[in-house]
C-alpha cells in the first residue's frame, strides 16, 4: 500500500482550510491545525463519516502563539511525522495588530519553526491575495518592497505601517505584500535545494472573510492550492519556486 503525502493545512477549521482538507481528504494525510481544538475534533468526525481510508490528525494552533507553534513542531518531531506539504492558510482580515501578528508574523513563525520537520522535497504554500499585490500598495511600501528585503526588515516595515495605518483592509493588503516579499526574498533562500515556496491568491471567495458579496465558490477557491499540490512535481522546478500564483494557477508578477 503506497504511504500517503501528509499535508499540514492552518486554519483549517473553516472556509478555504475546511474545503481544501475535503479536497485532499482521500489522496492526502492531513493534519489539520486550529486555535480551538473541539473544532477540529468535529471536522474529524465529519470527515471520517464521508470518506473511507481517512488518514487525519488535528493539533492546537494559535499562529500568533510562538509556545503554540513550538508545541506543534514538538508533537510533530514526537509523532516522527515529516510533513510534505505545509499550507499557511490561517489569516484574518479585522483588527490591525491581529492582521500584523497572525498574517505576517505568525506565518513567518510558523513556516520557520516547521522548516526542520518538511521533508526534502517538501512544498510551503503562503496563501496570499491578490490585495497583497505590489500595485495596490501605498507609493512608499511598494517602492521598498521592489527591493530585496531580510526577515528583520519586513518584520520591522510591518511595524511601522500599521503605525500609521489603522484602516483594517489596508492593513490587511499590505500584510499580504509583506507575506510575499518573505517567501520570494527570505523563505525561498531558506528551504533546502530540493524544497519549493509558493505564494498564492485563491480568488475573492465567499467565506467569512470574504464575504457574501464575493463571486467565487470555495470549490474556485481551492483551484490554485490544489493545483500546486497535486500537479507541480515535488521535485524542485526554478521557475515555479518562490512565485506568485493567481487564482487561475497562473504565475503573475507580484
Amino acid at each position: 500500500m503506497q504511504v500517503k503525502r501528509i499535508v499540514l493545512i492552518t486554519g483549517a477549521n473553516r472556509g478555504l482550510g475546511l474545503k481544501l482538507a475535503e479536497v485532499l481528504a482521500e489522496k492526502y494525510s492531513l493534519v489539520l491545525t486550529a486555535r480551538k481544538q473541539d473544532e477540529l475534533e468535529k471536522i474529524k468526525e465529519n470527515l471520517q463519516k464521508k470518506f473511507q481510508n481517512l488518514e487525519i490528525r488535528t493539533h492546537q494552533l494559535d499562529v500568533s502563539n510562538k509556545e503554540s507553534v513550538r508545541n506543534l513542531k514538538d508533537w510533530l518531531i514526537q509523532q516522527h511525522l515529516k510533513i510534505d506539504v505545509l499550507v499557511n492558510n490561517a489569516g484574518v482580515s479585522q483588527d490591525p495588530r491581529q492582521i500584523i501578528d497572525i498574517n505576517v508574523i505568525g506565518t513567518i513563525d510558523v513556516s520557520e519553526q516547521l522548516l526542520s520537520t518538511l521533508t526534502d522535497d517538501g512544498k510551503i504554500i503562503l496563501v496570499s491575495s491578490i490585495l497583497g499585490k505590489l500595485d495596490s500598495q501605498p507609493q512608499e511600501l511598494k517602492e521598498q518592497l521592489l527591493e530585496r528585503k531580510t526577515k528583520e526588515e519586513i518584520l520591522l516595515l510591518s511595524e511601522e505601517f500599521i503605525i500609521r495605518n489603522q484602516v483594517n483592509l489596508t492593513v490587511y493588503s499590505a500584510s499580504k505584500a509583506l507575506l510575499n516579499a518573505y517567501g520570494r526574498y527570505v523563505l525561498s533562500g531558506l528551504v533546502k535545494p530540493n524544497q519549493s515556496v509558493y505564494c498564492m491568491h485563491p480568488g475573492w471567495i465567499k467565506t467569512d472573510m470574504g464575504g457574501p458579496q464575493a463571486p467565487g465558490s470555495l470549490d474556485d477557491g481551492v483551484v490554485t492550492s490544489q493545483y500546486l499540490i497535486n500537479d507541480l512535481p515535488f521535485q524542485r522546478e526554478e521557475r515555479y519556486h518562490g512565485k506568485y500564483f493567481n487564482d487561475k494557477a497562473q504565475v503573475e508578477d507580484f
